[in-house]
């Protein structure tokens, strides 16, 4: 006769014993396994936000001229010994300001990285299509090219989760994948402009709401000399701003000058066929059908 075998185990969310009749059971109930669960999710989130931050403080070291040796190790991403290898084989000077406080200058690493990737690319040819250096950019010429800074660079690349192509020892970037990216497009019918301040003293708005508003409504921007412009044409039809005053009501008017709830206008729009156009987030009704409808049947 066939008898079922029982497993003892342990909880791993409470720590109580419990039997079951599988080898593989975690939990000894199902309170237990949404517990950890629950647990799992909290402690992926807080390591995701740990990592998250490590990483916006190794890009804000990327605006300094002078980097302590840890500072540079943790923005190459390398240990402190490697670092002191790469300083020694390419004679890196450091600059000393007091007896204990020495800096290495982002400029020398920039030099040493540039050298290394002239080395590689003349010393060590790529064989087969899909190594072919033509296609690829180091990051120092993305930068020359399109005029980015490091941090916006390191920046657009993590949010659109672009990594680098590993050639040996370097890493080099799609040169289609960058033009994509951080090329200006032809903006020459676009003659007047925003500055990301000028928007954000007219309008209260963070710089995160405002890059919300423009990739949502598709409102052209450009880069340049590391400011970033917005077009006002856009901006202000985007946001009802370049609508003629006198010509339109908004519903807001139109309730507040007589006295009607927004569903009840909606319904006798709608009963009348009244035209109405919209700009951004914005409702406009033609000022002269409005009136000339509400005040027939307020007469009537």
């Amino acid at each position: 006769m066939y008898t079922q075998r029982i497993y003892h185990k342990v909880c791993e969310q409470c720590g109580c014993q419990f039997e079951s009749p599988f080898a593989v059971t975690r939990f000894c109930s199902a309170r237990c396994a949404n517990l950890a669960k629950k647990h799992k999710l909290r402690d992926e989130r807080l390591l995701n936000q740990v990592e998250e931050v490590r990483e916006r403080e190794r890009l804000s070291l990327l605006d300094k001229n002078f980097l302590t040796i840890a500072d540079a190790a943790r923005l190459l991403q390398m240990s402190r010994n490697t670092l002191y290898k790469i300083i020694k084989e390419n004679d890196i000077p450091l600059k000393r300001f007091s007896l204990r406080t020495v800096r290495i200058a982002r400029e020398d690493l920039d030099k040493v990285a540039a050298k290394r990737a002239e080395e590689f690319e003349v010393s060590n040819p790529v064989q087969g299509p899909g190594d072919d250096l033509g296609r690829w950019m180091t990051r120092e010429q993305v930068m020359e090219k399109y005029d980015v800074t490091y941090s916006w660079f390191y920046s657009v690349l993590k949010k659109r989760g672009i990594k680098s192509h590993m050639i040996g020892t370097l890493g080099f970037y799609d040169r289609d994948t960058m033009h994509r990216l951080f090329s200006n497009q032809d903006y020459s019918n676009i003659t007047e402009w925003y500055t990301f301040d000028e928007v954000r003293t007219a309008t209260g708005m963070r710089t995160e709401s405002i890059s919300d508003f423009l990739r949502e409504h598709k409102i052209p921007k450009m880069k340049k000399n590391n400011v970033t412009y917005i077009s006002k044409v856009h901006w202000d039809e985007a946001r009802g701003l370049n609508v003629e005053k006198d010509l339109y009501y908004t519903m807001a008017e139109i309730t507040e000058k007589y006295g009607l709830s927004r569903n009840h206008l909606y319904c006798v729009f709608k009963e009348h066929n009244i035209p109405r156009i919209k700009r951004g987030n914005f409702v406009y009704f033609i000022r002269e059908d409005v009136d000339n409808l509400l005040a027939n049947r307020k007469s009537n």
